[in-house]
């Protein structure tokens, strides 16, 4: 399988760390997504130049071991590299509110598209998108990459053995050092909102753990002291009612300090009618923790290990992956992403009853 990448501004990287966990496959080519585009993170992640790691995966790519060179070829054009490459994978990293054209134009050509969230940033584009991807049988996966860390994985694993009995309530924390970001963070047509951005992991830890939809969400925000960064929400929160009157509230922010020993600090509460399962940052590392009639939440609970998200995603194109991410789950998180950010533009409570018709 060939792979090519477009832009670098979040998630590729993860394509990255799955290379060596699947076989046959060539990271064969890039090309950046706007005028000026640094790719050097493309470029230190391909083991061709030297640099500083994104904030958060500094871990991640060291603990991979010695790193290959992988000869990959610059182009200029986007059509040009589908043209020439004629890859199987297009990873899309663009600027987060311009990535429909791209996966639209990938898809259009049978390519399966591992895209960054938000794949879309307004419904219009989101029903496009997937009658695009399903006219042309191809797969597209946002990068909900949190589903795929151990420490959710396992919450969701103990959720679905029935160790809490039946989910009532999920409280979700999205928490970042906001660091030095880049310039187009600045504005809305480029950055797209806070909510389609940070706090669709929490929508979409939410959707995991509960099975359910969500059925109407009420959001604020607030641009209010964030060092400069111009239209960019610094803090949210979006209350949601879901199926079965299950009730689910997440907050994101980005005043973490920067001296903490982690990126980030992300926090779930999953209280169920026989027990509650929580997890959350201890000294560092990421724990879960279990009350109920056997366990007293004292001690972590091990945890469990899921594949890497693109090699999953290579995987069931292969038609062998665990598949803990799907097609359909990538739209409808992003669509009650897009609903969730409108809901905080317009100060009113959106209803969301229609995620299973629109995309299914």
């Amino acid at each position: 399988m060939k792979v090519c990448f477009y832009g670098n501004t979040g998630h590729f990287c993860t394509a990255f760390l799955a290379k060596d966990k699947v076989e046959d496959i060539d990271f064969t080519a890039y090309c950046p997504s706007y005028s000026g585009e640094d790719m050097g993170q493309v470029l230190l992640f391909a083991g061709q130049s030297e640099g500083e790691y994104p904030d958060g995966w500094e871990d991640h790519a060291r603990s991979q071991g010695e790193k290959k060179s992988l000869p990959m070829k610059r182009y200029e054009d986007l059509g040009d590299m589908l043209d020439q490459e004629k890859p199987d994978i297009l990873v899309v990293d663009n600027r987060f509110a311009e990535r429909y054209s791209a996966e639209y134009m990938a898809a259009g050509r049978g390519i399966h598209v591992y895209a960054d969230k938000p794949i879309a940033v307004n419904e219009e584009e989101l029903k496009s998108l997937y009658r695009c991807v399903k006219e042309n049988n191809v797969t597209l996966w946002a990068m909900d990459t949190v589903r795929y860390d151990p420490w959710y994985y396992t919450a969701w694993q103990l959720i679905r053995e029935g160790k809490i009995g039946k989910v009532r309530m999920v409280n979700c924390q999205k928490s970042y050092r906001l660091g030095k970001r880049l310039d187009f963070y600045r504005e809305r047509k480029y950055y797209g909102g806070t909510i389609p951005w940070v706090t669709i992991h929490g929508i979409d830890m939410v959707r995991m753990v509960t099975g359910k939809e969500f059925l109407s969400v009420y959001s604020q925000q607030s641009t209010a002291e964030n060092k400069g960064y111009g239209e960019m929400e610094i803090i949210t929160t979006s209350c949601f009612r879901m199926e079965d009157d299950i009730l689910a509230t997440i907050t994101t922010d980005y005043y973490r300090p920067e001296n903490t020993h982690s990126h980030d600090d992300d926090r779930m509460r999953v209280v169920g009618t026989e027990g509650i399962v929580e997890v959350m940052r201890r000294d560092g590392d990421h724990e879960v923790r279990l009350i109920n009639k056997d366990h007293n939440g004292t001690i972590p609970v091990e945890q469990k290990n899921p594949p890497f998200i693109f090699e999953d995603f290579v995987n069931t194109i292969r038609g062998n992956g665990e598949e803990l991410l799907d097609v359909k789950e990538s739209f409808r998180n992003a669509y009650a992403a897009v609903c969730a950010q409108r809901s905080a533009d317009e100060n009113r409570i959106v209803r969301m009853e229609n995620a299973k018709q629109l995309f299914d």
